[in-house]
């Protein structure tokens, strides 16, 4: 289906062969489906198959060849702060994959959810059929992390680095977990200004083996300088002052930073971002909703993909201050929904189910299989 440039050969045969059936199925992982994966692969073999996934994507992508378009959807502050949006991708001769996504910042501490659901579809572009559907809460919290991990690999210093974590949420825990698939970790400063969310990090990360510092709000005015990777992951709000202070850092800090994601957010001071090497994911839409807002267009580096095809680059500058600046590209996206899908293959996960409505005869919509 997908013709020589195939990246999903088992997912092909298995367009292939349904389209060739009666009975074209579609691929459903739900949370438990997500979860069997996490037990049947391992956190670590899992987050391994991401992190390869994402850098064999990166050093292929091609715009030429993949079209992806930029993200939209709803923006609203009734009944609550927040937003529904959808993020498209094709490649030619490939799959369309689209992830909707909703951000609202209140569910931890009003719903006891994730501030983060998503789900991702797959879309046969021969026929139009739907392929998976899947749990993406997950594996946007994987693909986040993992592109983390690949930007620290090529930016931060070589050797065990101590690693410092502003705002305690989900997405901390797999930020420092694609870090630790990267660099021996020596130690962890972690900070947030909720201290029940605080309490729990160390627990979360426990499976890491490492040495975790829980520090009060008060250290994210210092913590800049102690660290040698920080991530910033915070729900702070549009025009909010950022989440550390700038002061002397340590030779070739790299910065993760991932909470911006709206036009007028942002987590790191200006003098940081402006004496910074920021290396975006998307150019255009982190010069609208990330830290690249606050930076002159002819002083961003190139994206991460482009450094990841180009390492020697990005070996020159680990002894700067750099900067990730992660809005989260749909491209990552695809890779993770079809790593789930193949992996699901692989370890036969998830149901298949005859979703559509494909009748006997095509030009009578009352028509079944089975006869009207």
């Amino acid at each position: 289906a997908c013709g020589s440039t195939c990246r999903c050969p088992s997912i092909c045969a298995t367009v292939v062969a349904a389209s060739e059936r009666d009975d074209m199925k579609t691929k459903i992982l739900a949370a438990e489906d997500m979860a069997e994966l996490i037990r049947a692969v391992g956190r670590d073999r899992l987050m391994d198959h991401m992190l390869d996934a994402l850098r064999v994507r990166f050093r292929e992508h091609d715009d030429d060849t993949v079209e992806v378009r930029a993200r939209d959807g709803f923006r609203y502050d009734k009944p609550a702060l927040g937003l529904v949006e959808w993020m498209p991708t094709h490649e030619a001769g490939g799959p369309v994959v689209v992830k909707m996504v909703g951000y609202h910042p209140t569910n931890p501490v009003q719903r006891s959810l994730p501030s983060v659901i998503a789900t991702s579809s797959m879309w046969d572009t021969e026929s139009g059929h739907l392929v998976a559907i899947a749990d993406a809460t997950l594996l946007t919290a994987l693909r986040t992390g993992a592109a983390s991990g690949i930007a620290t690999d090529l930016l931060a210093r070589r050797g065990p680095v101590t690693v410092g974590v502003v705002g305690l949420g989900a997405q901390a825990v797999t930020q420092v977990h694609a870090i630790s698939r990267v660099r021996p970790i020596e130690q962890i400063i972690a900070v947030d200004t909720d201290a029940e969310v605080a309490a729990s990090f160390a627990a979360r990360i426990g499976f890491l083996g490492v040495s975790v510092d829980i520090a009060g709000p008060e250290r994210s005015a210092t913590i800049l300088g102690d660290v040698d990777v920080l991530c910033t992951c915070t729900s702070v709000d549009i025009g909010a002052d950022p989440v550390v202070a700038d002061v002397a850092t340590r030779p070739g800090l790299h910065v993760n930073a991932v909470g911006a994601d709206f036009p007028g957010k942002l987590e790191l001071p200006r003098s940081l971002a402006e004496r910074a090497w920021v290396v975006p994911d998307i150019l255009a839409q982190c010069v609208v909703e990330g830290e690249c807002q606050q930076v002159p267009i002819d002083r961003i580096a190139p994206s991460l993909s482009e450094l990841v095809q180009q390492p020697d680059i990005a070996a020159r500058r680990r002894d700067e201050i750099t900067v990730f600046d992660s809005t989260g590209w749909a491209v990552e996206d695809d890779v993770a929904l079809r790593l789930a899908v193949e992996l699901a293959e692989t370890h036969g996960v998830g149901t298949d189910i005859e979703l559509e409505h494909l009748p006997s005869d095509p030009y009578d919509p009352y028509s079944t299989r089975f006869g009207h």
